[in-house]
């Protein structure tokens, strides 16, 4: 009479072999050989590669660092008498760059100077100079001099730093030059006269 085999054994009555099960594992991917000297210098030429790229990548800037631009512009047809702005400056640390543009005249018998400057709250730029352009006109015939009238377009421009932070008030003004006779000096006549001012960053 045959008997149901029992778990693990054969019909015969013998032991099957114990079979172990192991977890399934992916094999690896086959590693390339590389001979000795390229595969201890790899790393350090991707270092050097990502140092470069870092070099060449531009630094972030912050929102405070895009430059503030105001603008001030006037026509007149005879002459401007009066041409400043109130600009508000966000940092102590940042330099103003001003700008004016202008027709610009001087007329005397004798000879003579005029000089067109700017002032930061009342008082020219000291650092490092102060912002300005002359005209001077040279002594000849009384009669020529006086009827030379010349208006031309010119511009003032420069940087000025060492200003505090806040309200400052740009002007643009006519004085004499040393040691040289006042002339007869116009600002603006029959034109556009503009100041521009910026922020920029150190």
């Amino acid at each position: 009479m045959l008997r149901a085999a029992e778990p693990g054994q054969t019909p015969t009555g013998a032991r099957l072999p114990r079979t172990t099960h192991l977890p399934l594992r992916a094999p690896p991917p086959p590693r390339t050989m590389l001979p000795a000297g390229r595969a201890a210098s790899r790393p350090r030429l991707l270092g050097l590669s990502l140092g470069l790229l870092l070099l060449l990548l531009p630094a972030p800037s912050s929102a405070s660092e895009n430059p503030k631009v105001k603008q001030k512009a006037l026509i007149r047809q005879r002459e401007v008498v009066d041409l400043e702005c109130t600009f508000t400056k966000m940092r102590s640390n940042s330099a103003l760059r001003v700008l004016f543009s202008g027709s610009l005249r001087l007329k005397c018998r004798n000879a003579c100077c005029q000089r067109w400057y700017f002032t930061f709250n009342g008082a020219e730029c000291s650092g490092p100079l102060p912002i300005e352009a002359i005209i001077y006109l040279d002594q000849g015939s009384p009669e020529l001099n006086s009827t030379i009238n010349i208006h031309r377009t010119s511009s003032v421009e420069g940087l000025c730093e060492g200003i505090g932070a806040g309200l400052v008030d740009v002007a643009i003004w006519v004085g004499t030059c040393s040691d040289y006779p006042k002339g007869d000096a116009s600002t603006g006549w029959n034109s556009v006269s503009r100041i521009i001012i910026e922020e920029l960053p150190k």
